[in-house]
């Protein structure tokens, strides 16, 4: 029915009349009825229920109302009629509002609700409302939200529970349908379904943004977009699934915001344009924040059922496979609110590492096979097992489900198979969980933490460390507190105070048995009271006691730290111990919204008796923390952490003492090295990585390492120092290299002093500062640690050596990269690029003799060592009396003056005109001959003039520098193997003789004629990988070996006799013992032998003593 006007909505009896005479004519066409101003058409529904009578009004309007008002009309009456509505078994009532150029409202009202109106289905039209599958949202009590855009529908929906239970799943829905263009055309184009589809999902994120502001919307999670694209469109399934996810990456980030977390589409498309229409799902979930979950079906019906069901496209069976297309959507469960929960302190859920741990390695795998097409990615690249502790506290591994821990810390063991360890390599991850008593440090959790720490160690495996935790766990005996009593000293006036507190000997009864309380029994006030005296608490973990074990794990974390490889990530916060475990493990990533800090900004606060500090970022943010150098790099979240992890590990060997993992280079180990320093200020970084050329757009100037293999860490702590890890033909090096160009630090004010203000400070390149110092000592005791080798790039003009240096303690930071060196068990090569120079302190703390056994030193032709710059040793060595002494032995004119002076027969006059005419000479002369005496004492810092004192072992051009160092390098790797093998079995002999011992059997397989390869590094490289190679029938050096392990052997045995002879009865009897049958007869044999020896040189002698007889 249609009116100009509500008012004229008089014949509604007669319309309804019509209506239930309609029902009874069979296979009669709908009824019409016609009056002026009324048009009207009555639709009948087959169903088994008794209400079938369906009338839609619609109401031309002149005046826009808002909704309240029409709601306020219709509402009344509906009331009003009621009774009618229900004797004439009207089923749904729907006012449809029309404005002219606006679109239609409508209002819905339904007998199953007493005709009040169904909010629901506001502004949807009841007919097309199937398109929306809202049945599908039967599992939660729906609140419709207005919204501007009348073709977005937004509920809020909660969860329907049980009476009495708290409602925990709130969400927004939000739905629409994309509808023909022209409202005509069945066809569409991809074109339009991609436009109008991402125009409506940016339209959705709109009124999602205007929703938030509802008193409920924070509480709002796995919020859910639908979008039916009607019209038909011929496609490509695979081309819509790229697409889609490309645009939901596109839009990633403001649909996190918005904790929208899952979307579904429904459309209907055709393979080609001949074939038959298909109606197709692609559900998308995101649930876990890192990974986009996609899954496509298809709507098929089962013949024998006739229900329409999902069914999966592809290999990939989702979980709605198979299921009814009706199936509603499922409340969240146990693990989802505990997401929730982490999600919402700006983490990740404990139990989802594993599987971003599993998406990190798929993305290495991904790099790795760029440029390596033949390599095959494995199909499994994660395998663990949890750690837990059993009723013993003994750490076992056990399989059991996400969200099973009773303690906020979970442990697992992992494998992971990476590029570099296709046949896997085993790690120790350890986390806190956020969710339980917000990550709080117990004995429970410490005990785990102990346990898996002590394990990676004794597997000498690597340990990680995700930290989400809120330090020790602050707790009070609760046993107690609900029943102690105040002993007041006015019970009228508490404002006088307190005695003591007590309890009453009921209560003290009750916990007497569990030791939770120290009391003596006194008598006060008429009555028997326990005063109590010490509360010790029923439960483990109050007080001092977390204090005690946090100790521990402190302890273990400092061992751990020199005897495995440790990494730490700090995701949401890390305070108190948890602060101080991720310092201990010193490798640290810190998560851009996290905090690392002591003390949390509020208790400050309260100590400061002010307001001083607004968050825990502002006390030990990424601005803090990556800026001091506690945290080495930071990751914008979790999921690129973990992927960092990761590729520090790639860097380390697999275990304590294993051979360095290297990989066959993509980048060519003979190349040459392209980009070239100057003498002008350049960034370091080139040096090590290369860069785009600035004059040939398109061309890479390579720099030393291999392409895209530096990673530098610690970057804004200590800028004039550059270091990180990178790989050199293959082989995993640390790097160590020199700002040229004057740096400037922030320091920020402090909050807590008024009187404090920011400071900027500038320090120059080629320098080491007291922080720099450290910062390089810092990164060596790391490398050393992950049994890298070091290459130091080297170019110091020195330690600053001023008076605030001095005090922010130069002299002991320079002495720790000593100590530093000294300690380091890898090769370290020091090399002086082109243009740098390395002098005084700065050559005193990298000199080579600082470890003998593995620092060797290179330069390039065009670098520079000494104790000054020339200019230095100028003034203090070529001052101005000896460039005159210069100027008189080699200039002719001042040589040819000096003659005539030195003359008997010169005038006063003439002399004083000779000594005027030799000093315009020196004036003129002093600036060259100044240049020539800086020239005269560079000469002096030559690499020549080093290598001829020893000072380096050779001059490497910078071009050839990547080829020559890297055989050197390969030959140190594999000689320190043998070496170590060597000294294993001869542990006295000196590095040295090793050294000998080597060469000489060198010479032994090549010949005296070929005694000159020992020094090419790439001849001994090939001859000691192929003695190594366990293929090879016959090797020299571990034939060698095994004979220096036997010699060893024999010489304790023997060693041993005789120091303790009279064991030796009773060794050759043990001896004896382990002996073969075989072998015991020729001991018999040879003891025989032995004897008819002995006897036959004995007879001579005995026939002598017969004689004197």
């Amino acid at each position: 029915m249609s009116f100009k006007y509500f008012s004229n909505f008089h014949n509604l009896v007669e319309v309804l009349e019509t209506a239930a005479s309609a029902r009874k004519m069979d296979d009669s066409p709908p009824c019409t009825y016609e009056e002026e101003l009324s048009t009207f058409t009555v639709s009948m529904e087959t169903s088994h229920e008794d209400f079938l009578n369906i009338i839609n009004v619609a109401i031309m309007m002149q005046n826009i109302e808002d909704d309240t008002y029409y709601t306020k009309k219709f509402s009344i009456f509906c009331v009003e009629n009621r009774d009618l509505f229900m004797e004439k078994k009207l089923r749904r009532i729907t006012f449809i509002v029309l404005h002219k150029q606006l679109f239609p409202k409508y209002f819905t009202y339904r007998a199953r609700d007493n005709f009040e109106e169904d909010q629901i289905y506001r502004h949807l039209e009841p007919a097309l409302a199937f398109q929306l599958e809202i049945n599908r949202l039967r599992n939660y009590d729906l609140e419709a939200i207005p919204t501007a855009n009348q073709k977005m529908h937004l509920y809020l929906g909660k969860a329907k529970v049980a009476k009495g239970q708290e409602v925990t799943d709130y969400r927004f829905f939000i739905r629409s349908i994309i509808r023909h263009s022209d409202l005509i055309t069945k066809e569409a184009s991809y074109e339009y379904l991609q436009n109008e589809g991402e125009r409506l999902l940016l339209e959705a994120m709109d009124e999602l943004e205007v929703a938030f502001t509802h008193p409920q919307a924070k509480r709002t999670d796995c919020n859910h977009i639908f979008l039916n694209f009607v019209p038909k469109v011929t496609m490509d399934l695979s081309k819509i699934a790229e697409n889609v996810r490309a645009m939901v990456m596109r839009y990633g980030p403001r649909l996190w915001k918005l904790r929208v977390l899952q979307a579904e589409l429904k459309m209907t498309i055709r393979l080609t344009p001949t074939a038959k229409c298909m109606p197709i799902r692609l559900y998308l979930a995101n649930e876990s924040g890192y990974y986009l979950d996609m899954n496509l079906y298809k709507e098929v019906t089962d013949p024998v059922t006739g229900c329409t069901k999902f069914e999966a496209w592809g290999h990939k069976q989702g979980p709605l496979h198979d299921l009814p297309i009706s199936t509603c959507y499922m409340t969240k469960d146990y693990l989802q609110l505990k997401r929730f929960q982490a999600q919402s302190n700006g983490t990740t859920y404990v139990y989802d590492f594993p599987d971003m741990f599993q998406q990190s390695l798929s993305r290495l795998w991904e790099e790795y096979t760029i440029g390596r097409p033949e390599m095959e990615v494995p199909t499994q690249l994660l395998k663990y097992t949890e750690l837990v502790l059993d009723s013993s506290g003994n750490l076992v591994e056990r399989k059991r489900l996400p969200g099973e821990n009773d303690i906020g810390m979970v442990a697992w063991k992992m494998t992971f198979i990476t590029p570099e360890y296709p046949q896997g390599r085993e790690v120790i991850v350890i986390c806190n969980d956020i969710t339980y008593l917000i990550g709080t440090f117990a004995p429970q959790e410490d005990i785990l933490f102990l346990k898996a720490s002590e394990k990676a160690r004794e597997l000498g495996i690597p340990r990680l460390y995700i930290s989400a935790n809120s330090g020790a766990r602050i707790g009070l005996a609760e046993e107690i507190k609900h029943i102690f009593n105040v002993a007041w000293i006015d019970p009228d006036n508490p404002d006088k105070g307190y005695k003591y507190l007590y309890l009453s000997p009921e209560n003290f009864k009750k916990v007497s048995a569990m030791n939770s309380i120290h009391a003596v029994l006194i008598e006060d006030e008429n009555e028997s009271r326990y005063k109590i005296t010490d509360i010790i608490g029923r439960d483990d973990g109050l007080g001092v006691r977390n204090l005690t074990c946090a100790g521990m794990i402190a302890g273990e974390s400092s061992q751990a730290y020199k005897d495995i490889i440790t990494i730490s990530m700090v995701t949401c916060r890390a305070i108190g111990i948890g602060a101080y475990l991720v310092r201990l493990g010193q490798r640290v990533i810190q998560i851009e919204n996290s905090n690392i800090i002591l003390t949390g900004a509020g208790a400050l606060n309260k100590l400061l008796g002010r307001e001083v500090y607004t968050s825990n970022n502002q006390l030990g943010g990424v601005q803090i923390m990556h800026n001091n150098g506690v945290s080495h790099v930071t990751a914008p979240d979790d999921l690129q952490g973990i992927y960092l992890m990761l590729k520090w590990l790639s860097y380390m060997p697999k275990c304590r003492g294993a051979e360095l993992p290297i990989m066959e280079p993509l980048d060519p180990v003979d190349r040459d090295v392209i980009f070239t320093p100057t003498r002008l200020p350049y960034d370091p970084r080139y040096l090590l990585a290369g860069r785009e050329s600035p004059n040939l757009p398109g061309f890479w100037e390579d720099g030393f390492f291999d392409y895209g293999s530096y990673m530098e860490i610690m970057q804004p702590w200590a800028q004039t120092v550059v270091c990180g890890r990178a790989r050199l033909g293959g082989i995993p090096v640390g790097v160590i290299a020199v700002e040229t160009r004057t740096v400037e630090i922030d320091i920020p004010a402090d909050p807590a002093n008024l009187d404090s203000e920011a400071k900027v400070i500038s320090q120059a390149g080629q320098v080491w500062f007291p922080d720099s110092a450290y910062k390089t000592a810092q990164a060596i005791n790391d490398f050393n640690m992950e049994e890298l080798p070091l290459i130091i790039f080297a170019n110091w003009r020195g330690f600053s050596g001023g008076m605030k240096d001095m005090y922010d303690q130069i002299l002991k930071f320079g002495a720790m990269i000593v100590d530093a060196l000294r300690q380091y068990n890898q090769p370290i090569l020091v090399y002086i690029p082109p243009h740098a120079e390395l002098r005084g302190g700065a050559w005193v703390v990298v000199d080579s003799n600082i470890n003998e056994k593995y620092m060797e030193m290179y330069a390039d032709h065009d670098s520079r060592g000494g104790i000054l710059e020339p200019e230095g040793t100028v003034e203090i060595r070529f001052r101005k009396k000896d460039l005159l002494k210069t100027m008189h032995r080699i200039d002719n004119v001042c040589k040819d003056i000096l003659k005539q002076l030195s003359s008997t027969e010169i005038s006063s006059g003439q002399k004083t005109l000779l000594e005027k005419q030799l000093q315009q000479r020196e004036l003129s002369l002093l600036p060259i001959y100044l240049q020539v005496a800086l020239t005269f004492s560079d000469l002096h810092d030559t690499p020549r003039h080093m290598m001829d004192k020893g000072a380096i072992q050779e001059i490497i051009p910078w071009a050839k520098s990547r080829t020559l160092l890297y055989w050197r390098l390969r030959r140190l790797l594999i000689q320190n193997r043998i070496k170590a093998d060597i000294l294993a079995v001869k542990p006295n002999l000196s590095d040295g003789e090793v050294d000998s011992m080597l060469e000489r059997w060198f010479v032994e397989e090549h010949g005296a004629v070929n005694q000159y390869l020992w020094d090419d590094n790439k001849t001994v490289v090939d001859w000691l990988t192929m003695q190594l190679d366990s293929t090879l029938e016959r090797s020299q050096i571990l034939e060698n070996i095994d004979c220096l392990r036997r010699d060893s052997a024999l010489s304790q045995i023997r060693s041993l006799l005789k120091t303790h002879p009279d064991i030796s009865m009773d060794s050759v009897v043990h001896i004896i013992q382990n002996m073969s049958a075989q072998q015991r007869t020729d001991v018999l044999n040879t003891i025989r032998a032995f004897d008819t020896q002995m006897t036959s040189s004995d007879l001579p002698l005995d026939s002598n003593s017969e004689l004197n007889t």
